[in-house]
């Protein structure tokens, strides 16, 4: 199919959807001009409404003003008759004035010619809801047998010395309302009329005798609210939409009826403007893509010649007239741009192959680090278990095999802690607990533990600064200070000193750490911060590690909105790691130098619910060093039988049991009526936030993960013990 075939059709279906929005619009055309009339009508209604309000309230208050002739204050009728009798005269809309008391017995019954006889009152409701309510009321449409016309009572109450004596009425001419109705100068074949409560005609353009009574269809829509709009047939029979509107002031209802046809007038010459709009679009679209369709195809040919060029040239060739064309002169350039790049791609692919290859080899290299690294502190761990078995209790061997077993159970911590937390900082789950910290007394506080372990000799670690305060993690900045420093030592040798210096520059806290050690090559130091970079192997696997303490420090210095840098002169010339961090300003009050850590003496019995037996025995011992007294079990039911025991004051409970699990035995312990007594701590492998969570929704009191070190566990079991002594 050619292309110009495909233009029309893409015109075509680009038209039937304008189709169905013009229709769509020109329906919402014809509404709108309905709407319009509709509107136009109410809003005449409401005028028309206004101005009978209006004329009502207008005769109310001459009456009121009538109630408050002196002649009736003093009760002198015939003097009344002839004030009534004068200001019926100035009244040209009034036929009578009626004078009656509130029991319906008529005093005066003033018109122009004098006063007429008392007659029995017509429209006796209006009355009596005067009486009632002693408020003005307007009346509905009766016929007065001494005058031989229709007219509508307007009556008000009149109170003299604090009661109601009598009613004072205005019988009113309809005639009046009609006038109001001709000056809104109607449009031909328009109908309005005004009615009572009843339905009966007050006045009507065109006129209806007032014995008549609006049609049933208009009495109903009066039902549906205050004003609207129906579609029904007049008293003529005309078909008709009718506007009505209700006032709230007389309960009279006024209706203006509009010819069917005078109403979709206006729509229909709309939409016939709609359809005609339409259908010219629509010619000049199918026009205008016959003839560019005929433009686009010949640059087309000339683009398929240039295209089948491509493969044998190592240019396109010219392609005339497509310049006209934008798109199609971009693109010719851009087949001739591909007629390059499909040349640099085998090149590209080569180089993706040897990055794949380089990548393979390094997650070998990786796993080969790996394997070295578990197998070494293993096997020492291994001889130091069958020499424990085998040595005597009091020899210096097996004094020397402790030392061992402790030292590689140390290191495989560190392998394990780097990998989970290379893990965490990758997928996010990392999360910051921050708080204001001086950066020198952190710096101080690393120094101290490094030294007082025996993992560095005293004094090789110089420090200098001054205090600066940062917003951060401490437990992790403490892990990013180690990894510098466990780095600076593994690289520099042991007589050679590590030098770190704090201080700041504007709003920003530096930490530097510089050792004299090996220093980096320029090679290695675009990468160093990459997962599982280190040095050369030879020497790499001589000081153990997987190649994963920079890349960590490096992401949760970013968590922090920090940055890291390193600089070395080259190789054997040492190296500097500074850390930018944000500073703020120093905490009120804060007390100079590190706090000691007191601790606390333990006292009560620990409970140790364990079902490894070698890590029960083991844990047992190491507590019973520490001065603590323990006992053990080893299921999660022999762990709530041995809570009888009134001394165990903490509970370190493993989280895989047997028979209940350890989230299970801490609920139920919680649930025991001295329950909140116990220190729940627990002790396991699940270390993830989540798990850390459910301990504590649980009723733990703290979280360990294995394996945890003595010096660790016995800190934790007497902050609690001093916690719970506290609270007694």
């Amino acid at each position: 199919m050619r292309l110009r075939t495909n233009l029309l059709y893409l015109v075509v279906g680009t038209i039937v959807p304008l189709i169905a929005l013009a229709t769509v619009l020109g329906l919402l055309l014809v509404d709108r001009e309905r709407d319009a009339v509709r509107q136009g009508a109410i809003n005449r209604n409401r005028a028309f409404m206004t101005a009978v309000d209006a004329a009502l309230k207008g005769h109310i208050s001459t009456l009121q003003a009538l109630a408050t002739v002196s002649s009736l204050e003093r009760n002198d009728l015939e003097t009344f008759r002839n004030d009534a009798i004068r200001v019926l005269e100035a009244q040209s809309d009034w036929q009578s004035i009626v004078l009656t008391k509130p029991n319906n017995e008529q005093l005066i019954v003033a018109t122009r010619s004098g006063s007429e006889p008392t007659a029995q009152t017509v429209d006796e409701p209006s009355l009596q809801r005067v009486v009632n309510e002693e408020k003005p009321v307007v009346g509905e449409l009766g016929y007065r047998e001494y005058s031989k016309r229709y007219g509508i009572a307007v009556r008000v109450p009149v109170r003299q010395r604090g009661r109601l004596t009598f009613v004072l009425t205005a019988v009113i001419n309809p005639e009046q309302f009609s006038r109001l109705i001709i000056d809104q100068h109607l449009p031909a074949g328009w109908i309005s009329g005004l009615v009572d409560p009843t339905g009966h005609v007050i006045a009507r353009i065109p006129v209806r005798p007032n014995t008549d009574v609006a049609t049933q269809v208009f009495m109903n829509a009066l039902k549906t609210g205050s004003e609207g709009w129906y579609r029904g047939r007049t008293l003529e029979g005309a078909d008709t939409y009718t506007a009505f509107k209700t006032s709230e002031f007389c309960d009279w209802s006024v209706g203006l009826a509009i010819p069917i046809q005078e109403v979709n007038a206006g729509a229909v010459r709309a939409a016939w403007v709609m359809i005609a709009g339409t259908l010219i679009t629509i010619s000049l679209a199918l026009g205008f893509a016959y003839w560019m369709g005929r433009r686009i195809t010949a640059p087309i040919d000339s683009l398929a010649d240039a295209a089948r060029a491509m493969g044998r040239d190592s240019q396109t060739t010219p392609i005339g007239d497509s310049a006209k064309i934008k798109e199609v002169s971009d693109l010719a350039k851009a087949l001739d741009e591909a007629n390059v790049a499909i040349r640099e791609r085998e090149s590209l692919a080569e180089r993706e192959q040897v990055a794949l290859k380089s990548a393979d080899r390094a997650k070998d290299e990786f796993l080969a680090m790996l394997g070295h690294e578990l197998r070494n502190p293993l096997a020492a761990i291994a001889a130091s278990a069958r020499v424990l078995r085998t040595s005597k209790p009091d020899s210096i061997v097996r004094v020397r095999a402790h030392d061992v077993i402790e030292r590689q159970t140390e290191q495989m911590t560190r392998l394990v802690d780097d990998l989970l937390n290379v893990s965490r900082l990758t997928r996010g789950k990392i999360t910051l607990e921050l708080e204001v910290i001086d950066l020198l007394k952190l710096v101080q506080s690393v120094i101290q533990t490094w030294e007082q372990s025996g993992r560095i000799e005293r004094n090789r670690i110089i420090y200098q600064g001054e205090a600066v305060w940062v917003d951060a993690d401490k437990a992790r900045l403490e892990q990013v200070l180690s990894n510098l420093i466990d780095n600076s030592v593994k690289f520099s040798k042991p007589d050679t000193n590590i030098q770190i210096s704090v201080g700041k520059e504007g709003n920003t806290a530096l930490l530097s750490v510089t050792d004299e050690g090996e220093g980096i090559d320029p090679t290695l130091k675009e990468h160093l911060f990459d997962l599982f970079v280190q040095g050369p192997h030879e020497s790499d696997r001589a000081r153990g590690g997987l190649g994963l303490g920079l890349a960590v420090v490096k992401r949760i210095i970013a968590l922090h909105a920090g940055s890291i840098s390193v600089s070395s002169g080259g190789v054997s010339q040492g190296a500097t790691f500074v850390i930018k961090l944000p500073a703020v300003q120093a905490p009120q009050g804060t007390p100079e130098g590190l706090k000691a850590e007191q601790h606390t003496n333990g006292t009560g019995k620990i409970l140790v619910v364990e079902d490894n037996a070698d890590t029960r025995d083991m844990m047992e011992a190491m507590l019973r060093i520490e001065g603590f007294d323990v006992i053990t079990v080893n299921h999660g039911t022999s762990a709530l039988e041995a809570l009888a025991d009134k001394r165990i004051t903490v509970v370190l409970l493993d989280i895989g049991l047997p028979d209940l699990d350890g989230y299970e035995v801490a609920q139920r312990i919680r649930s025991l009526p001295e329950g909140d007594r116990f220190k729940l701590v627990a002790l396991t492998g699940y270390g993830q936030l989540n798990d850390q969570r459910r301990a504590f929704a649980v009723g733990f009191d703290e979280h360990l993960t294995k394996p945890v070190s003595i010096d660790r566990l016995s800190a934790v079991i007497r902050m609690l013990i001093e916690r719970g002594a506290d609270k007694t």
